[in-house]
Parts: C-alpha cells; structure tokens; sequence
C-alpha cells in the first residue's frame, strides 16, 4: 500500500477560487513521488469536487468563521478542528508513514491539530505540513487577538511532544520575520507557491491590450477604484487598443460598494464576468490578460501573498500592485510590474497610463522573468522541501526510539 499524501483544507468548499487552486496543483506531483493523494474539504463541499475531483468532506468550519469572544473562539475551533481530524484519521488509518498538509489553517485551530496528534499512538503519527498564509499584525479592523491566538499557538507546539511531527511553512519571508517575532523557538520554513504550471502564451501580433481585474469583487481588494481607472483609461489615446476584463462576481451583490461600482463600468469595451468561475474558466480569463490590475486596500498584504499576482507572474504578465507589499518587493526583484500608492485611484490610472505609454519595454523579457519565478515557485520544489523535511524527521524519530531502547537496556 502506498504512502498516502493529505491535501487538507477546511476552506475548500468550490472549484472556484485559490483554495482549490492551491491543492489541485500538488496531486499529480505527488502521484510522481509514489504517495497516494487524498483530498479533504470542507463539509460543504460542492458536487463538482466530491464527485468529480473525489474531494471527501472533512471538517466543518471555513478558514474565516469566527464565534464570540478570544476564549470561545479558541474553544470552538480546536475542538471541532481536534474531532474532524479525529475522524479523518480512523476512517483513512493514517500512520507516520503518511503526510497530512493543511493549506490555510487559521491560528485558532492549531492548537485542534497539536491535540489530535498528541492523542495519536506515537507509532502512528503522520508528519503534519500546516501551511500558514495570514499575518499575525492585520489591519486594526480585524481585531487585536490576532496576535494573542499566533502566541497561543506556537507556545502550544513548542511545548509539545509532538512538536517534532509538525512542519511549520509560509510563503514570505516577511511572514516568517513576523512568526520569529512571536516565538523564535520554533523553525519555519519558506514554502514556495505551487499554483503556477502555466505556459506563457506567445505575445499576439495585434496591439491590443487585455487589462484585467481577477479574483472575487471585494472592497479591501480595491474593486471600487475600478469605474475611476476605465474612465481615465478609456479617455485616453489608448482607448481603441484597449479591453478590459473584469470579475464582477460578489458573494453578496447588496453591497454598497459593488452596488454603486457596477453601473459605473458598463461600457462596449468592458466585459464583465458575473459568475463564479471554475477553474478552467479561471485560467482561460487570466490568460487573456497582458496587464492585470491587483489594486489591494487592506495592509496584510504588506506581507501576505495572492494568487492572481503570483499566476500572473508565472505566466510574464505586466501586474499593477499597491506600493508597500509583498507584491510590489516582488516586482522590484523580478521586473514586470508597476506599483501606485495604496488607494490612491489617481495614482492608479497613472501608473497603468505609463504601462500603456511603455508597453515594448514592460512586456520585455516576459519569458525570461517568468521562468526565473517560477524556478523557485513550483510544485516540485514545493513537495521536495516537505519530503526533505519528512526525510530528515524520520531520521530523528528512529534515533529517538535507538536511545529510548539503550537507556531501557542500560536501566
């Protein structure tokens, strides 16, 4: 029987959307490596990934559900996430030869994921990959426990004598510097971005250029600058060779924001995309871009990631982004890309203005800049790091038990 590789993530509920993204990348390279895949989502899953994708319905709470106060929110999540995984390991018998990852765990259920391998016989504990995405320091709106549940957290696993079976990624460094910060006790490694297998589509003889927005309609994504930048744009000389693609999907279409905005981008060379689109869908529209426009208002991603940016530069697209994030270093490091002054909507029609101006020399070397991207952002390298970790683990592990039974001897 093969060794089987859990791709886990509570959030997982549609084909739509990074979630799924996330984990889709990694199942045929992990069949590569000779691991069994198995996939796990939210309870709520959709029919297209139960039965089409064999997604298995695991665990009830969805990456952003939060309940009460620090103490019950703490409380609900470990023990629901602590009882899912309790399920999930009786109905798949998982033993240490196993991997479990779990993508976009939120800080309230890890202490859920120490308990349960803690009650697991120590001969049959898997090692765990919890993949962490989120900053520790958001936006004030977002409460101040953030923190206090991050401190929680590490302290839990540090303490543990499971901490040795759990591997701690995340995908910045500066994610990284802000957990150091926290508890500089444990090890945390820099997880590459695997969702980026993408062909860079050869540069069409035509001049025109398809500028997107992709990724849900959300204010502290900026989707409200966007009637501001098609007025100036299409204002502009560049009207004529211009077409913009924009998704015009919101989970709740009452919103004051997305209510006042649609309307406003209603014009013959604005096409807009107001269903949830799967995957396929998905790739198709960000192919079509040369330019995406990723005008993001919320401060995580100072040091947060996102996946349209990190596809659009695995498949050499020019990407507008806010000064001041994670993003915006990447463009500086790799080229292709501008960055404006986060909300700044003026800032934002000038800067896509100069890309426009200058298109020649930001479309220069698109090949180039996305094969350096993606030499270390990428499934292999992805599962290559965690197996070399898993290596190096069970190493230890058959040292431990070597010394166990030396000192029982020696007794």
């Amino acid at each position: 029987m093969l060794p089987r590789f859990f791709l886990a993530d509570p959030s997982l509920t549609s084909v739509s959307g990074h979630f799924w993204g996330y984990l889709r990348s990694l199942v045929q390279p992990v069949r590569q490596l000779g691991y069994q895949p198995v996939l796990l989502g939210n309870r709520s899953t959709d029919s297209a990934l139960r039965e089409e994708q064999g997604v298995t319905p695991a665990f009830e709470c969805w990456f952003d559900a939060r309940f009460g106060n620090h103490h019950e929110t703490l409380s609900y999540h470990r023990q629901a996430i602590r009882r899912d995984l309790r399920i999930v390991s009786r109905a798949f018998s998982i033993d240490r030869r196993d991997v479990v990852l779990i993508n976009t765990l939120r800080q309230w259920s890890l202490t859920g994921v120490v308990d349960w391998l803690e009650a697991m016989p120590a001969g049959h504990r898997p090692l765990v990959v919890l993949v962490l995405h989120f900053t520790a320091f958001p936006d004030p709106e977002q409460g101040s426990d953030i923190l206090e549940f991050f401190h929680d957290a590490f302290q839990r696993i540090e303490q543990s004598s499971v901490r040795n079976r759990i591997l701690l990624m995340a995908d910045t460094q500066e994610l990284i510097d802000e957990y150091r910060q926290i508890n500089d006790r444990l090890t945390y490694l820099l997880a590459p971005i695997p969702h980026t297998e993408f062909r860079v589509p050869a540069r069409p003889a035509e001049r025109r250029v398809n500028l997107g927005y992709v990724g849900e309609a959300k204010e502290n994504k900026g989707f409200h600058l966007l009637p501001y930048l098609v007025r100036r744009v299409m204002a502009s000389e560049h009207a004529d060779d211009l077409r913009f693609h924009i998704h015009a999907q919101c989970w709740d279409s009452r919103f004051t924001f997305f209510r006042q905005s649609l309307p406003q981008l209603a014009h013959p060379r604005v096409t807009l995309y107001p269903d949830v689109l799967d995957d396929h869908e998905y790739d198709r529209l960000m192919a079509k871009l040369d330019i995406v426009v990723l005008p993001y208002t919320r401060r995580n991603y100072h040091v947060q990631t996102s996946g349209p940016f990190s596809e659009a530069m695995a498949q050499g697209k020019v990407v507008v982004v806010p000064r001041g994030t994670w993003m915006a270093r990447q463009i500086a490091e790799y080229g292709g890309g501008v960055a404006f002054n986060p909300g700044d909507v003026v800032d934002l029609a000038r800067q896509v203005l100069a890309v426009l101006s200058n298109r020649d020399r930001h479309t220069a070397d698109r090949r180039r800049r996305a094969m350096r991207w993606c030499e270390f952002h990428n499934s292999e390298r992805f599962l290559s790091l965690v197996l070399d970790q898993a290596d190096g683990l069970r190493h230890h592990a058959v040292a431990e038990v070597a010394r166990t039974l030396a000192a029982a001897r020696a007794a």
